[in-house]
């Protein structure tokens, strides 16, 4: 099975300068947990944020919800392809300890997002099975 089988493909992004509190409101607005970030009118992207980043970082720490998403983003997210195999995905976030990657194309422009929600358990061949 590969990653565009299974990833959302519906893409919500924020800007840099966006702040944790219209971040939070457009996560529920649009029901996601993690949003990619955009550099606006380049559409690179250049970080991400989850709905934890937000509580954890922001919330935690005693911050300001006027805090700017590029003070505490995760930069340079990991990404993977549309194209990969989603048990290859699945063992590589869990190896780097992420719930969820950027899901890009051929020429690099972000297609999704792929949570480990998202790909099927791989299950075990029975016995006598061919």
């Amino acid at each position: 099975m590969r990653v565009k089988d299974v990833m959302s493909a519906q893409i919500v992004t924020v800007s840099p300068n966006d702040t944790a509190q219209s971040a939070a409101r457009l996560m529920l607005e649009t029901e996601v947990g993690a949003l990619p970030v955009e550099v606006p009118g380049v559409g690179a992207i250049v970080g991400i944020i989850t709905d934890r980043d937000i509580v954890v970082s922001v919330l935690g720490r005693g911050h300001s919800t006027s805090m700017a998403i590029a003070e505490f983003m995760t930069v340079s997210p990991e990404v993977c392809n549309e194209s990969d195999d989603t048990a290859a995905v699945a063992a590589r976030m869990r190896e780097l300890g992420v719930r969820r990657l950027v899901v890009v194309n051929d020429d690099r422009r972000v297609v999704g997002i792929v949570s480990l929600v998202d790909i099927p358990a791989e299950r075990p061949a029975m016995e006598g099975s061919q």
